[in-house]
């Protein structure tokens, strides 16, 4: 029995039906049972273990999911997917499926500036893309070796892991200053062990977790696989995307991966309105071919529309008040002369209340 059968829709088009799910009396779907096993833990084993879902291997694992403590946290980051972060996840499958798709088709590779370990809405957004490549300023991190990890400094890490990953369960979105204290300290360090959670909340097979230089930046690269989607590639990289840290061998390493892709931008702080990001600006408006952005990406009037048609979604007045400063005349123009556009049905980035929220989806032309 799968614990996210609510993520149907993600799966509905590219894979068998899935079993029916054991329920209680209510109907409510039940959790998997946590079981003792045998041997070694793999990598999706450590995964599933991050999420709170039940390891298949890892003698070690299963016995620390039978501690109350590990039951706790499982009860409570499961809560959180189920009745946060899924629903949106499915919402956001939807509509990409509608709206999204017929305007971008299937991006190979998804750029996601500032999107930190945000691999779960990328992925809801674009689920056909094959890699995903995530850009931010966190630590990396590895693969955690909890298995030979005293048990009570697993169990203790769990407690600040569950704090690394509530935000964007409860509100679909990071926040950087938190996630820098939050990710420094014991056996789960650094964004990796944030997108392997990520994965195990979408039943993935993790393949491989292989650490490498991206341009002289830390960086980790994630092979996984997910049912009737297939084989697919996370990489994260820890850099500095202002116009002093993103040039020479960063540049050129994302011009490698990057050329033609699709950039992702969502509650990114408005730093592409700061002349010090100019450079990445400018590398996304000469390298992508689609940008799918809330009104904190790119500002509208660096789009010259003689190159891009412009495609409004949802509806923009002003930023949330804390930045208020980054208001944009020419995006609110743009809506207004628009009129009525087609809703989006989940919030995105500052603007949690799907009747607030905006994308802009710029196709090059």
């Amino acid at each position: 029995m799968k614990y996210l059968l609510f993520l149907a829709p993600l799966f509905l088009a590219t894979c068998a039906p899935q079993p029916k799910p054991r329920v209680d009396a209510a109907g409510n779907p039940l959790p998997e049972p946590f079981v003792i096993v045998s041997g070694e833990a793999r990598p999706t084993d450590t995964t599933r273990f991050l999420a709170g879902r039940p390891v298949a291997s890892g003698a070690k694992l299963s016995r620390l999911q039978a501690t109350s403590q590990y039951k706790e946290f499982s009860r409570v980051n499961l809560w959180r997917w189920k009745t946060y972060a899924s629903p949106r996840v499915s919402k956001q499958i939807a509509w990409q499926s509608q709206y999204l798709k017929p305007l971008t088709g299937t991006p190979r590779t998804v750029v996601y500036p500032f999107g930190g370990p945000d691999l779960l809405y990328a992925m809801a957004m674009f689920p056909n893309a094959s890699r995903y490549v995530l850009l931010g300023l966190e630590p990396v991190g590895n693969l955690p070796d909890l298995e030979y990890t005293e048990p009570s400094a697993v169990l203790s890490a769990l407690e600040t892991h569950a704090k690394s990953v509530s935000t964007q369960l409860l509100h679909g979105y990071f926040i950087t200053k938190d996630m820098k204290s939050d990710l420094t300290n014991g056996p789960l360090q650094g964004v990796t062990p944030v997108l392997l959670t990520s994965l195990g909340l979408m039943d993935a097979q993790v393949n491989s977790v292989q650490s490498f230089s991206a341009g002289g930046n830390p960086a980790v690269e994630i092979n996984f696989t997910l049912p009737g989607l297939g084989r697919k590639t996370a990489i994260y990289v820890s850099g500095d995307l202002s116009n002093g840290g993103f040039s020479g061998g960063y540049q050129n390493w994302l011009s490698s991966v990057g050329s033609g892709s699709v950039a992702y931008f969502k509650a990114a702080s408005y730093l592409m309105h700061d002349s010090s990001f100019s450079s990445a600006k400018n590398w996304v408006l000469s390298n992508c071919k689609a940008v799918v952005q809330d009104d904190s990406g790119i500002p509208y009037a660096s789009f010259d529309q003689s190159q891009w048609e412009m495609n409004l979604f949802g509806s923009y007045y002003q930023p949330i008040e804390f930045f208020s400063k980054h208001a944009q005349p020419e995006l609110r123009a743009a809506y207004q002369a628009a009129g009525p556009r087609p809703p989006l049905t989940f919030g995105s980035g500052y603007e949690m209340k799907s009747y607030a929220a905006n994308l802009t989806v710029a196709v090059r032309r």
